[in-house]
């Protein structure tokens, strides 16, 4: 029997040996080179095997190599589809057949959630990773079960447990079951912080994301308890002392009481923070390889000697000093923050230590994940060419001008890859996921000016993969505006240049709102526009042409306006719907009619100017400054359209007073209130009533021509302060407090003719108040109650407006 044990052992050695000539020299055997005949997949469907014969590196008439094979087999294993796989090689006439043998993963005959009640079903079985026929696959498995542990967890259910059941059918086919054991909510209802004496405990709690359960909780997440916040809070707690000087800040860990109840659960969280001393920055020196003077490298950095030592500013001078070292080139520029802690004067000593290393050049600069949009529309947003000097700060700016064009999901990163070769070259690699673009909103509003509207707006950008926008919107209201169409078409980059197109088109039905009562009118607008940068980044000029006809019931009225407008802007507003920081400015200038034509001369002074400023570091305290002046010349006999003349007041403008009741001396609230009651004798000799306008009694017929509603000039101011409402700072429920003043100028002959002395620049209406501001899908609802600072006789003392705008 040993004998037999030992032949059989000596055979199977033989042939590893034989398999291992054949696999890697096969020459040496043969005296010629091995070539591959026929390769064959034995084991999976005939789909998968073409799939898979297609992307091995062994081929047909290839020479048999055994680093291919190794390849091949790594290559089929990672596709998941299996769990076994091995080579065979056998001969074949003059050369060999290649044999891969696998063992398929068992398939998923079902995919189920049992248990889930308290969450929505179609959400969660649309994040799933793993569905019916399937490969199963353990590790999407686990992910799906944290994914919905998760899904509970942002829901408050923190207890909820989520178990995998595994059903074997056959040993190519499960069931796979997600078993939730549900249990109550779990509610924050108390946070305690102990051992604070330079934070308020209040203080603190604001920048916690854990937050107590408060009055607003059925709408945002306020008081769901969350493990994970807990983590980030002591994270958030810690970097606040540090920002303070407080390096030597200890937090214990968090105590965690859990009470339960048969609805639901409640936790109270107890915090003890250690402080410590506060710590002060010391000496700040730069070292090393200098470009510049040590004294003009220290003024660019914010950590200053005598101030309070921030960790944080020390980074960011760590950035500031890396940047302007990649500026010039030097991309492998290290900057080394080297500390001394001065425990008996409680200082921070600081150098920065700089080793520039050596010039580097831009190499290669390829684009991947761009499944949609096209390379040109991508790489003309480089603010770097190859061969080019490496520039870190151009880089940046590369960096942030793809991120805005709003194509690509958020925190796309340019990598930078060392050529083995030459040391100073850096091939650039723009790795990119794209994002949804195209959208479809509906709207519905009210105001008591229009009464209720509602509309419908598709938007697709990046069209075709070229950058560009086009806009589609309908809409329609109760009262004023009847119905109204609209399309645009923008172009950021025409003919890739640094020059930016629109084309607009709209139509429209509306009343007339001037008091003219010359009927309902049709009105369509059409134009183009076209701009470019000029000297900064953020500074546009633009020219844009635009053509409005207004066509009346009474054609006797009609208006044909012909303009072109100039305009300089300048903006560095962070978000376009929701900003926390940032100027948005502008001047424009319109000429309507001469020499564009219509039937309308007027000539049109606009500037523009709002500031945002972020108030805490959660960037939910918003402080924002406007300010709009305008001015209208007539030109020419041709008087300005009363459409066109100036017009405050209601919710955009000062609020507090109704829509447009800010109209200057001959406007509809000052004609009622100076009306009286007059009597006159008709052509039957009989005598009558009517009401009119004390101011005007004297004039004649021309004069009375002269007195028009609205203004040729205006100011507009507003102040507003924008806050969180819920101790969730993060919620979409926001109060708002404003100061608004403004006031519009008529032509000074007909303050004149009614008596009136002409307001001075300063003399504005003006008001107060305050509101509540909520963020939903259908759009932002704005609850604003407005008071009246400077009420005059006739008038209401406040006024509430409540709208609803949807976000396009």
């Amino acid at each position: 029997m040993p004998t037999v044990c030992a032949s059989v052992r000596f055979c199977r050695s033989l042939w590893l040996l034989l398999a291992f000539l054949l696999l890697g020299c096969p020459s040496m055997i043969f005296g010629q080179e091995a070539r591959i005949l026929e390769i064959e997949i034995q084991g999976t469907s005939e789909l998968e095997e073409a799939q898979l014969l297609f992307s091995l590196e062994s081929q047909v008439n290839f020479p048999l190599d055994r680093q291919h094979i190794r390849q091949d087999i790594r290559q089929i294993f990672e596709t998941g589809l299996f769990r076994n796989v091995r080579a065979e090689v056998e001969p074949l006439g003059d050369g060999y057949r290649l044999r891969y043998v696998v063992e398929e993963r068992p398939r998923l005959l079902s995919v189920q959630l049992e248990g889930v009640n308290l969450l929505d079903l179609d959400e969660i079985r649309e994040k799933l990773l793993l569905r019916a026929n399937d490969i199963y696959d353990p590790f999407k498995a686990e992910q799906d079960q944290t994914m919905i542990l998760d899904q509970y967890r942002e829901n408050g259910y923190t207890t909820a447990r989520v178990l995998p059941r595994l059903e074997k059918e056959s040993e190519q086919e499960y069931r796979l079951t997600y078993v939730a054991q549900e249990q109550p909510k779990v509610f924050l209802t108390d946070v305690d912080i102990s051992g604070t004496k330079v934070f308020a405990a209040v203080d603190l709690k604001r920048i916690m994301l854990s937050t107590e359960v408060d009055c607003f909780n059925w709408i945002n997440s306020s008081g769901i308890f969350q493990e994970e916040r807990v983590n980030q809070d002591l994270v958030l707690l810690t970097q606040k002392y540090l920002q303070q000087g407080y390096i030597k800040v200890f937090i214990d860990k968090p105590d965690v009481t859990l009470y339960h109840n048969p609805e639901y659960s409640r936790v109270e969280l107890s915090l003890n923070i250690t402080e410590g001393d506060q710590y002060f920055t010391g000496l700040v020196n730069v070292s090393g390889d200098l470009l510049e003077p040590e004294a003009e490298l220290l003024e660019q950095l914010e950590l200053k000697t005598g101030g309070v030592y921030n960790p944080f500013l020390q980074n960011r001078d760590r950035a500031v000093l890396d940047e302007l070292y990649q500026e010039r080139g030097y991309a492998f520029v290290r900057v080394i923050p080297q500390t001394r802690i001065n425990k008996d004067n409680k200082t921070v000593d600081v150098n920065y230590r700089i080793l520039q290393g050596e010039k580097a050049y831009i190499g290669r600069i390829s684009v991947a994940g761009n499944t949609e949009t096209r390379d040109h529309v991508i790489r003309r947003e480089f603010e770097v060419n190859e061969s080019q000097l490496f520039d870190g700060k151009r880089l940046r700016l590369s960096q942030e001008n793809l991120g805005r064009l709003g194509f690509f999901e958020p925190g796309l990163q340019l990598e930078r890859r060392r050529r083995p070769e030459e040391d100073n070259i850096l091939d650039l690699m723009a790795r990119l996921k794209e994002t949804q673009t195209g959208t479809f909103q509906a709207q519905i509003g009210y105001s008591d000016v229009t009464g209720f509207s509602g509309g419908l707006s598709l938007t697709k950008g990046n069209l075709f993969g070229n950058g560009q926008t086009l806009r589609l919107s309908a809409q329609f209201s109760e009262q004023d505006v009847t119905n109204e169409y609209s399309v645009t078409f923008i172009d950021p980059r025409l003919f890739s240049t640094r020059l930016s197109n629109s084309i607009q088109f709209s139509h429209r039905r509306l009343a007339d709102s001037t008091g003219l009562e010359r009927g309902s009118l049709r009105e369509n607008t059409y134009g183009t526009s076209v701009g470019m940068p000029i000297y900064w980044r953020d500074l546009r000029l633009s020219v844009s042409w635009n053509a409005v006809d207004r066509l009346y019931d009474n054609e006797g009225y009609n208006v044909f306006k012909r303009s072109i407008a100039p305009t300089l802007a300048y903006n560095t507003v962070n978000h376009p719907i929701f900003p926390t920081e940032g100027i948005k400015t502008s001047l424009t200038l319109v000429q309507t009619g001469t020499p564009f034509g219509g039937n309308v001369q007027l000539r049109e002074f606009i500037t523009n100017y709002q500031q945002f400023w972020t108030l805490n570091e959660a960037q939910t305290l918003i402080a924002m400054a406007k300010g709009r002046l305008g001015w209208l010349q007539q030109m020419g006999s041709s008087p300005i359209p009363p459409e066109d003349r100036y017009r405050l007041g209601g919710l955009n403008s000062v609020r507090g007073h109704n829509y447009y009741a800010i109209a200057g001396p001959y406007g509809g609230t000052e004609r009622i209130t100076n009306q009286q009651l007059t009597s006159y004798i008709d052509e039957f000799g009989l005598t009558q009533a009517r009401l009119s306008d004390k101011r005007t009694s004297g004039l004649n017929f021309d004069e009375l021509g002269k007195l028009k509603s609205g203004g040729v000039s205006e100011r507009l101011f507003n102040l507003e302060l924008l806050f969180p409402l819920s101790r969730d700072e993060r919620s979409f429920i926001r109060g708002v407090v404003f100061f608004d003043a403004g006031n519009i100028n008529a032509e000074p002959e007909q303050y004149t003719l009614l008596g009136e002395t002409e307001p001075d620049f300063f003399d504005l209406r003006r008001s107060t108040g305050g509101g509540v501001r909520l963020i939903t899908p259908l759009g932002v609802l704005r609850f604003e109650y407005g008071v009246k600072l400077d009420p005059r006789g006739g008038e209401s003392p406040d006024r509430f407006d409540f709208s609803i705008s949807g976000l396009f």
